[in-house]
């Protein structure tokens, strides 16, 4: 839950004050949504009636017009309340961090399109308008770039794993291949006739985020997703990893702050200890990732926010999971909050990117550097 030693932080930052206003009513229905693993449609409502749909468009516009920083904030402070609301709301401030790319950045051959197509994705959020993420595929190993769903006639067709908020998304970004078999990203439409549930939504944690998987049979495609050629060029996908870890670090603090309250013996004191050591090396490690962010994220950094997202996910999981095995008790039971927060962190290390790609990546940078230092 959110309380007082955490508020002045986000006191300084508009959308994490918003946030925090929200805390309670979020937290009020989590539990029921959570058993029942239904989707949470009032908390989302609740987000967007208080305007957080438009928490990175620029206030110019009408917007919070949060940065990197607030936009992480904000999705740590929900993630007291709802994880899975804040995990929703990631997936579409991610989609919209994509157009607060400086336009210098962009080929001038893509430029006035990318110009038009922000314009028009700003006026959407702001009018209440969804944007989820639908990029995963079963056998792909996290890798957009062997998606297998293809774009014919300004359509798209194929089917999608983990698509937060599922068939409740007004728009998507989607990893598709053209008639050329190159992959980029793309703006489907939701349209009822043309995307389905492929597969239900029954998972251990994050249960009322709907991340059901998805079938496009022949959906409208709205045009290439920000720029063509955005997957190869500049973009903001490290928005995406860097908001994950800011969550799972939220949820961490919602149990912690839980039992720090219970009494217990030797056991129970050793391991909320050392989930709150756990949280502060979360919680510095994502602010370093944030103050530490470029103009245009090169490949350095986009290692930094990888490996900043497998450490919080990894050891936060593993920390609730010991935490959880000396509290015993009521805390085994199913519909325990305890037990629910346990689950939603577990969801983390799958997240993208998942534990295992990450894993195999710095284990061969880890090597290729090794080999390196011998010659």
């Amino acid at each position: 839950m959110w309380n007082e030693q955490t508020a002045p932080l986000a006191a300084a930052l508009p959308g994490a004050e918003i946030a925090a206003s929200l805390v309670p009513r979020l937290a009020a229905t989590e539990r029921e949504h959570d058993l029942a693993g239904r989707f949470a449609e009032a908390n989302l409502a609740v987000i967007a009636d208080a305007g957080l749909l438009a928490l990175n468009v620029p206030a110019e516009l009408g917007g919070i017009g949060e940065s990197l920083s607030g936009t992480a904030e904000t999705l740590r402070v929900i993630a007291h309340g709802s994880p899975s609301a804040a995990l929703m709301l990631a997936m579409h401030t991610s989609t919209l961090s994509h157009y607060t790319i400086d336009p210098r950045h962009i080929p001038a051959r893509e430029r006035t399109a990318f110009l038009e197509q922000r314009e028009w994705a700003y006026r959407e959020a702001l009018e209440g308008r969804i944007f989820g993420v639908a990029n995963s595929e079963a056998g792909a190993g996290g890798d957009v770039k062997r998606s297998k769903a293809r774009i014919e006639d300004g359509r798209i067709s194929g089917v999608k794993s983990f698509c937060s908020m599922g068939t409740h998304a007004d728009y998507f970004l989607a990893a598709a291949r053209d008639e050329s078999e190159k992959v980029d990203y793309y703006l489907v439409r939701n349209e009822a006739e043309n995307v389905s549930v492929a597969a239900d939504w029954d998972a251990i944690g994050m249960r009322s985020s709907d991340s059901v998987s998805l079938r496009f049979d022949g959906a409208p495609v709205i045009g290439a997703f920000a720029y063509k050629g955005l997957i190869d060029g500049v973009n903001n996908r490290h928005w995406a990893t860097v908001s994950f870890a800011a969550i799972f670090t939220g949820i961490a603090e919602s149990l912690l702050e839980e039992v720090s309250r219970q009494r217990g013996g030797i056991l129970h004191q050793t391991n909320t200890v050392d989930l709150h050591l756990t949280v502060q090396s979360c919680l510095a490690f994502v602010r370093h990732c944030v103050a530490m962010e470029p103009e245009i994220a090169d490949a350095a950094y986009r290692r930094l926010v990888r490996d900043c997202k497998l450490f919080v996910t990894r050891s936060l999981a593993q920390q609730a999971s010991a935490l959880y095995i000396a509290q015993g008790g009521s805390a085994y039971r199913f519909g325990s909050s305890v037990s629910r927060k346990l689950r939603d962190l577990l969801a983390g290390p799958a997240v993208r990117p998942p534990v295992g790609v990450s894993f195999d990546e710095l284990w061969e940078e880890l090597a290729a550097e090794g080999e390196n230092n011998r010659v």
